[in-house]
């Protein structure tokens, strides 16, 4: 045994066999465990316990054998018929000691009290704020403890944060199962050959370096006129959003259409080489998402996953599930602008993300494809 190595439980079981029923000496345990003798001593002695009080008749309840190895009565023949103060030693009981005794030296905060209370309101701003606990800790040097620290702190109460303060935290209630699938009625009679999920699958393996964009759009409530569509590079995490009012096949290649002007085309291709998306009539428009509106020159590919497997764009549904912090549902999103979006976007692409080892989306951009590129997609 290595020494920095703890004695475990099947260790604990052979000296427990060995001082009862063999009276082995502790060289003799040590030799078969793999430590130091006095480790075997220490061992019993630490968490040996009283099995049997002395009489009080008895002038002196201590038994002398119970001072020196092995400290315990396991292995004593007189034992059932002595009236001294007896000691046991058992692997399980030495177990449950030395489990607590590893844990109790490592509770408590350290911190000083001043270190302690920035901590506190840093996370509680932060959460407030929508910002991830990796960006909070990360993005603040006044913060000295680790990411998994701060959530330790959290599930044991010690920060004001609590668990239910966490998107995603808590625990769901369970959905409701429905065999009944929906399907758009506009979809029956469009061809998507060559534009499959499996044909996607081939434009990926030609083209390995390609940072591919995924489109969705965030649902909404029935009764709204607007609709916010989201599009997202897995790879870099970033993320570009679009409020449109009464969607249609148009209105998304007039999305595009707008950020072709902004960017150029030679840009676009660059940041769009391909998109993946669901089957929803108002990304029906292939052609127009797919081509120069001017020239006809081609400046993206559009790729359509497989009818009820969202999870073949998982990313962006991540994504849309990230957006509920900003957009909740049931709640209205008629009343929101281009502005309101340009805001939602600069503050999730400026939170730090693990992946990215720290960076923020915006910085994996304007490292992929420039700073101008950048400004001009957030006009």
């Amino acid at each position: 045994m290595k020494k920095f190595e703890h004695l475990n439980f099947e260790h604990r079981k052979i000296i427990n066999n060995q001082i009862t029923t063999h009276k082995a000496k502790a060289v003799a345990i040590a030799n078969l465990i793999g430590c130091d003798p006095t480790a075997i001593s220490k061992e019993i002695k630490r968490n040996r316990f009283i099995s049997k009080e002395a009489a009080r008749n008895i002038k002196d309840p201590v038994c002398s054998k119970t001072l020196r190895y092995p400290y315990v009565c396991n292995g004593c023949s007189e034992k059932n018929h002595c009236h001294k103060r007896q000691y046991r030693y058992e692997a399980r009981r030495a177990q449950q000691n030395a489990n607590i005794n590893l844990v109790l030296p490592r509770q408590g905060i350290n911190l000083t009290s001043e270190e302690f209370e920035i901590l506190d309101r840093k996370i509680k701003d932060g959460i407030l704020n929508k910002e991830s606990i990796y960006h909070i800790v990360t993005s603040n040097e006044d913060i000295n403890v680790s990411i998994p620290t701060v959530y330790n702190y959290i599930n044991k109460g010690i920060l004001t944060t609590t668990r239910s303060d966490l998107p995603y935290a808590t625990t769901y209630k369970k959905r409701k199962k429905s065999n009944k699938k929906y399907e758009y009625h506009e979809n029956k009679n469009i061809d998507r050959s060559n534009r499959t999920y499996i044909d996607y699958l081939s434009y990926l393996q030609a083209h390995p370096n390609a940072f591919v964009v995924q489109m969705d759009f965030l649902g909404s409530i029935k009764t709204d006129r607007k609709s916010i569509l989201t599009l997202i590079m897995p790879d870099l995490h970033f993320v570009i959003l679009h409020i449109i009012e009464n969607k249609n096949s148009q209105k998304v290649v007039d999305v595009f259409n707008v950020i072709q002007d902004r960017i150029g085309i030679e840009a676009f291709k660059k940041v769009f080489p391909a998109i993946l998306t669901d089957r929803d009539p108002s990304f029906s428009d292939m052609s127009g998402i797919e081509c120069d509106p001017s020239t006809g020159e081609q400046r993206t590919r559009l790729f359509f996953c497989d009818a009820f497997k969202s999870n073949q764009k998982a990313s962006v549904e991540n994504m849309n599930k990230q957006l509920r912090k900003y957009f909740p549902k049931k709640t209205s999103v008629d009343h929101l602008t281009d502005e309101d979006m340009r805001n939602v976007m600069n503050f999730i692409n400026n939170l730090r993300v693990p992946s990215l080892s720290g960076s923020t989306p915006n910085e994996a951009f304007i490292r992929v494809y420039g700073e101008e590129a950048l400004k001009n997609l957030m006009k």
